[in-house]
């Protein structure tokens, strides 16, 4: 019996886990399609509105538990990104939606540098360690 009840108790806090991180998978491509938005953005108004939605959703992710060995980092990477967002944003204030859209290509960059930490390992990885 004692058995059955460890296994329930098991399943149930992976699930969390589970679902957890399926919010935050959620969370980051919506950010990916609201990045693209104000890539795609034709007006100062527009690429604004695009911005601050973004900065609501990272914010959002920063509360997420990531793995523990990658969880500073994580944040770090999400810390950058709002950097990057918030000088695009005060571009976009001065009028200048090129040099903003310039300078969100970052995100991107910092996109595939931190998620590269979040990686499952490879077959050769696991077969020989890393």
């Amino acid at each position: 019996m004692r058995k059955i009840v460890f296994i329930f108790v098991l399943l149930f806090s992976m699930s969390g886990v589970a679902h957890e991180s399926s919010e935050l998978n959620k969370t980051m491509k919506e950010m990916g399609h609201i990045y693209k938005q104000a890539m795609e953005a034709q007006s100062a108004q527009e690429m604004q509105a695009h911005l601050t939605e973004l900065t609501t959703l990272v914010n959002e992710s920063k509360q997420f538990q990531f793995k523990q060995e990658v969880s500073a980092e994580s944040v770090e990477g999400l810390n950058k990104v709002l950097e990057t967002i918030t000088k695009a944003s005060q571009e976009v204030d001065s009028g200048k939606v090129e040099k903003a859209r310039e300078m969100l290509l970052k995100i991107d960059e910092l996109r595939k540098q931190y998620h590269k930490l979040h990686e499952p390992p490879s077959f050769w990885e696991l077969l020989f360690g890393s």
